[in-house]
């Protein structure tokens, strides 16, 4: 009766690390922290709200663009997010809550590391080219 209750938990936690993987990817390779300061919009420092941290849902709300000045937020985020998401749900779903629930967590790590390192890599080749 509860595990119903516990798999969206579970899912919606993986759609809040994809959040995170997305800043990690963000601020990583610029060498900032990932605690501070808040989560903001880079091209006007707008900080965002608990609508704008919705995973995926704060994306489609604002269009896919900042609430203030309007610029583009790019695919990749929600892209990011949904992903992380669905190795929870696609884990749970294949093994069941207990064992898919951590391989499901597992999986989110290595695509934050996957993103992060992409990341990386992308600004170190920028860097190269210029």
């Amino acid at each position: 009766m509860i595990a119903p209750f516990v798999g969206v938990y579970l899912v919606l936690v993986g759609l809040m690390l994809g959040s995170f993987i997305n800043l990690a990817a963000d601020r990583v390779p610029r060498r900032e922290s990932v605690i501070r300061p808040r989560s903001h919009c880079r091209a006007c420092g707008r900080v965002l709200n608990v609508v704008d941290l919705l995973p995926i849902v704060g994306y489609a709300v604002r269009g896919g663009r900042c609430a203030t000045c309007r610029t583009t937020i790019g695919l990749t985020a929600p892209l990011v997010e949904a992903v992380s998401g669905g190795c929870v749900l696609v884990a749970l779903v294949g093994l069941g809550l207990w064992p898919g629930a951590i391989v499901g967590l597992a999986f989110v790590a290595l695509w934050g590391f996957v993103v992060v390192g992409f990341a990386l890599r992308r600004r170190e080749s920028a860097r190269n080219a210029g």
